[in-house]
């Protein structure tokens, strides 16, 4: 219980010193390197550089050097089962309350699925699994099932929601036709620094595991120290976007909310209720992430005779907040990004006391 404390404390202290950092403008003017510009005068701030830094650079090395020097056991284990199932079991009750509870058009009821179970493995997942378990390999399940199922899901049915109501607003006549649009975002996903890194660092492993050879030390040392920088520039990245007031989001545009092509034989409650919409959607988020599926981890994980600090791990990764991925999105889609961006702030300000009872209660 100390340790774990002793590990969240030290995160805190990174992520407030990331706050102050970017509160008092630490790194801009002269601070700042060079071509660069602080935020909000044009160009790239310190924060999108040091962001930039650990998502293109620092996390790519720790996941190549950690699966690239580990037993293919350890990513296919029982914990790794445990995430999957209840990740996709919470998506599949999230998307049937989003759709017939809600009554939300396929594209907000996908982009409010999104928010309840995609997770922010990251910024927040790597430094987790590092400083509370000393293993980086925690978040790879979690990361693999994001990339290989959920945002194939996702983006098929934003794209189909997308190319349905073409003729039905202006936000959504500019979405591209087809399997175009969700191909060139599942292109971008797939080019993912973070995830380039952990699928180059799964193919070292699986041809170690059928060759019997390994990468000698000499190839893996510069990875791991680089990747050693990850999780505390994850922190302080974190910590200084906290400090950046976020704008207002905005409620749904009817053309949003439209089913395409019909009319619903009742009109939804929602209709002309907007703000209590957002609420329920941002509510519905929050209570996946920050409640129910630490809940059903740990129940799934001690049903299968999870060891306690197998199920510690299991649940501490299903505490994790909403990715900012979400918001990328439903961005780029012209859906529900306001709520998504909301359902982002919710769920991060919620995990500290929920990963602080997870510590608590299983430490």
């Amino acid at each position: 219980m100390l340790s774990v404390l002793t590990a969240i404390g030290s995160m805190a202290c990174v992520v407030a010193l990331g706050w102050v950092i970017q509160r008092r403008g630490l790194l801009t003017g002269r601070m700042l390197p060079r071509g660069a510009a602080p935020d909000g005068a044009g160009g790239a701030g310190a924060r999108q550089i040091l962001a930039t830094l650990s998502f293109t650079i620092c996390a790519p090395a720790l996941m190549f050097s950690t699966l690239a020097a580990t037993d293919l056991a350890h990513v296919l284990s029982r914990g790794a089962a445990v995430t999957w199932a209840t990740t996709a079991a919470l998506a599949l009750v999230a998307a049937a309350v989003a759709r017939w509870v809600l009554r939300l058009p396929a594209g907000p009821a996908a982009v409010t699925t999104l928010a309840a179970v995609y997770v922010n493995g990251g910024n927040i997942g790597i430094p987790l699994a590092v400083y509370l378990f000393d293993d980086a390999l925690a978040v790879v399940p979690t990361l693999l099932f994001q990339l290989l199922v959920l945002a194939p899901l996702t983006l098929a049915v934003l794209d189909r929601s997308g190319a349905a109501s073409a003729d039905g607003g202006p936000r959504a006549r500019g979405a591209r036709s087809g399997w175009t649009s969700v191909v060139h975002v599942l292109l971008a996903a797939i080019r993912n620094p973070i995830t380039l890194g952990t699928l180059a660092g799964l193919l070292v492993a699986v041809v170690s595991e059928l060759t019997g050879a390994r990468l000698p030390d000499v190839v893996l040392i510069p990875f791991d120290l680089i990747g050693a920088a990850a999780p505390p520039l994850g922190l302080l990245t974190f910590g200084m976007t906290l400090a950046v007031p976020m704008p207002a989001p905005t409620p749904p545009t009817p053309d949003e909310l439209r089913p395409p092509g019909r009319r619903p034989a009742s009109a939804p409650w929602w209709v002309g209720r907007d703000r209590l919409l957002v609420r329920a959607v941002v509510a519905l988020a929050v209570l996946v992430r920050n409640v129910l599926h630490p809940l059903a981890a740990w129940a799934v994980g001690a049903a299968v005779g999870l060891d306690a600090s197998a199920l510690a791990l299991v649940v501490t990764m299903a505490a994790l907040p909403t990715a900012v991925n979400v918001t990328t999105y439903a961005t780029r889609y012209g859906v529900f990004d306001g709520v998504a961006a909301r359902a982002t702030v919710w769920t991060t300000a919620l995990c500290v006391p929920v990963l602080v009872a997870v510590g608590a209660l299983l430490g």
